[in-house]
């Protein structure tokens, strides 16, 4: 009996040594769990594994959990599916950071390409030169003309520059692929249309070029003169009559004319650029909070043909800007770039002047000013003008300059080696612009000016000359042309004919 008792008594023992060892054994078991489910709530699964927190939990105990079977069998399943989660978060921020990357990389490499072949700057300074002064004259536009028609002439004009910019491009690729003339030669219009028409294209190339310049002139004294005399209170802007703004305004681009070296201009130009950019946005908002539909739509017409002469040439003179567009093409590091810059150049200033026409129309009515600037009230109004003028004065000697140039070379028998001296320079730039201030007080109003040079010299040199010359370099470098080709240069050329003569008929 002692022998069974104490037999007994050694297995109870040993069987509560093994179930308090077994206990113990599952409670660290959970208690590294639990801490290292709470470690993995707290910190970021980027940040620690789930090894290195149960190690840490196993250095420092922070809970104690004591579950029964079922809650044991929960926790787990728990535990699982937070670890796959973290699994898949891990996996996502992983593939997402590649898709981001390979974006980054693919968009940052675009926009150094575009850099490093000049379209980015080729782009913006197309837009300088479509927009300038010329812009403010596109309200006045659309209430003579009407929306429709206006707008029509517009997108018309826009398809056909886009055209026979295309048509001078390929005119400069087939001479020069087929050695008829070196890259040098048909750098410049007046170059290509004499490699095309001979002496007598050059000579007209040049006449036209300076009629344009001449025109742009007058334009740019009566914008300034009334955009200036507009800043006055209106009692004091009512005495001013337009023969002393246009004096007054005179000697300042008379001794800007006088600047032969452009270095350093370039810089105030860009600033003009953004002046014009920002009147334009003031207009246009100004005129938006006086719109009242529909009686405002309504006040404007939809066509009037009669007023064709007077408004073509403001729309044109948006587009039908061919000569100024070699220089930018020349400094392109891959000048083959230039024409998909153009266009998307002439596209987006088409989209924005269109839309800024129609809005100051509409909300200034029938009676907006030809420079719709002008229209303008208060201390914000004021300031715009004020330095729209200053920096429009500024750009005038990089606008004049080719047609000022063309006039020195009449005095140095067309010798480019020869440089007219200085006295006799300062001579015929003079008399260009005191001319200019004749013509400035004698025609009535901006949109005018701009409508008749740019009804003639520049569909001249914009739907005229390039299907002409497309035509003669083809023949010259024995090439032939495509068949859509042999159909739009008659077609285009009859369209730039008809186009001048309506401009003045009308």
């Amino acid at each position: 009996l002692t022998l069974l008792r104490r037999r007994t008594h050694h297995t109870r023992t040993h069987t509560n040594t093994y179930k308090m060892m077994q206990t113990n054994t599952f409670s660290q078991r959970v208690h590294v769990s639990s801490c290292s489910q709470l470690r993995v709530n707290r910190r970021s699964p980027c940040a620690a594994s789930a090894g290195s927190a149960t190690r840490a939990c196993a250095r420092k105990p922070r809970c104690v959990f004591q579950p029964n079977s079922t809650q044991q069998c929960e926790h787990k399943q728990q535990q699982k599916m937070m670890m796959m989660m973290i699994i898949n978060d891990k996996s996502k921020i992983k593939e997402s950071t590649k898709r981001i990357a390979v974006c980054s990389a693919t968009t940052a490499a675009a926009a150094d390409a575009a850099d490093a072949s000049g379209e980015n700057a080729a782009v913006v300074n197309t837009i300088k030169a479509i927009f300038g002064a010329g812009g403010f004259a596109l309200p006045w536009a659309f209430a003579q003309g009407g929306t429709v028609l206006v707008t029509a002439c517009l997108l018309s004009s826009l398809v056909l520059s886009m055209e026979t910019l295309r048509m001078l491009v390929a005119a400069q690729d087939v001479v020069v692929s087929n050695n008829t003339a070196s890259e040098s030669d048909v750098s410049t219009y007046a170059g290509l249309t004499k490699v095309a028409l001979g002496a007598f294209g050059e000579n007209l190339n040049k006449t036209l070029n300076v009629v344009t310049c001449f025109g742009i002139t007058v334009s740019y004294l009566l914008f300034i003169s009334e955009t200036a005399v507009a800043m006055f209170p209106a009692a004091t802007a009512a005495t001013i009559t337009k023969v002393q703004a246009v004096s007054a305004i005179t000697p300042l681009v008379l001794g800007l004319s006088w600047i032969r070296n452009m270095a350093g201009v370039n810089i105030i130009s860009l600033v003009g650029t953004c002046s014009v950019a920002l009147g334009m946005l003031v207009c246009a908002v100004s005129a938006a909070t006086k719109i009242s539909m529909p009686a405002s739509l309504a006040a404007i017409p939809v066509a009037n043909v009669a007023a064709f002469p007077g408004f073509f040439g403001t729309v044109a003179f948006l587009f039908f800007i061919h000569f100024t567009l070699f220089g930018i093409q020349q400094g392109m590091p891959q000048k083959e770039k230039f024409l998909g810059a153009a266009s998307k150049a002439f596209v987006l200033s088409a989209i924005v002047g269109g839309l800024f026409g129609i809005i100051c129309a509409v909300g200034f009515g029938p009676n907006v000013s030809s420079v719709v600037i002008t229209m303008l009230e208060g201390p914000i109004g004021v300031f715009v003008k004020g330095l729209l003028c200053v920096n429009l004065l500024f750009t005038f000697p990089i606008m004049a300059q080719s047609a000022l140039v063309v006039c020195e070379s009449v005095f140095t028998n067309n010798d480019p080696a020869k440089e007219l001296a200085k006295l006799p320079a300062l001579i015929v730039r003079s008399a260009f612009v005191l001319f200019a201030a004749l013509c400035a007080t004698l025609i009535p109003n901006f949109g005018a000016v701009l409508g008749y040079v740019g009804g003639v010299c520049c569909c001249a040199m914009t739907l005229v000359l390039p299907p002409v010359i497309l035509d003669k370099c083809s023949k010259k470098a024995g090439q032939a042309l495509s068949s859509a080709d042999k159909l739009k240069i008659p077609a285009l050329t009859l369209i730039g004919v008809v186009c001048m003569i309506l401009s003045v008929v009308l």
